[in-house]
């Protein structure tokens, strides 16, 4: 009888306890914050966009630490903010990188397929180079935006300087 009980509890249990350990085993979200500025603006004139230096806050996930997507935010003092996903880790290269998206302007725009990212530099904290991983603390990211705020033709440079806000004190 005992037999038979913990049997059934077993089969009954074993689901809800293999989505517990899942669950508690997921890897931890690596959230960088900060901010920075948006410069080196190209073929935003006719758009209206500022041609000085833009003031931003800014919060990155990283691929290459949490898997799946990147994702950087972009926040602005007047009240917008741009939303960029890329199915790529944030590292240095080459490669202009697909952004799936969106703007918030008064109204939330879709980004459509337009925009693009480039990763020019990450420079870990005191700028040696480097890739941002589940260690870093602090880093500087330079990214050059491509269709900026899903305008064809308008370019910007972002320069930030990140910070795991979410990791303990060493």
């Amino acid at each position: 009888m005992i037999f038979f009980f913990l049997r059934m509890m077993l089969f009954r249990f074993t689901p809800l306890t293999i989505l517990l350990v899942l669950i508690l085993t997921a890897p931890a979200r690596a959230e960088f914050m900060g901010g920075g500025y948006l410069a080196d603006a190209t073929g935003c004139r006719s758009y209206g966009w500022p041609l000085q230096t833009e003031m931003v806050r800014a919060r990155l996930n990283a691929a290459q630490i949490d898997g799946g997507q990147s994702e950087l935010v972009l926040n602005f003092a007047a009240g917008g903010a741009n939303t960029y996903r890329f199915r790529s880790d944030v590292v240095v290269g080459r490669r202009w990188h697909r952004v799936n998206g969106s703007v918030i302007w008064g109204r939330l725009y879709n980004l459509g397929n337009r925009t693009r990212i480039q990763i020019l530099d990450t420079d870990n904290v005191p700028f040696v180079g480097g890739t941002p991983d589940e260690h870093t603390r602090r880093f500087r990211l330079r990214a050059r935006i491509r269709n900026f705020n899903g305008l064809n033709g308008c370019d910007v440079t972002a320069v930030l300087m990140l910070e795991n806000w979410n990791r303990t004190a060493d």
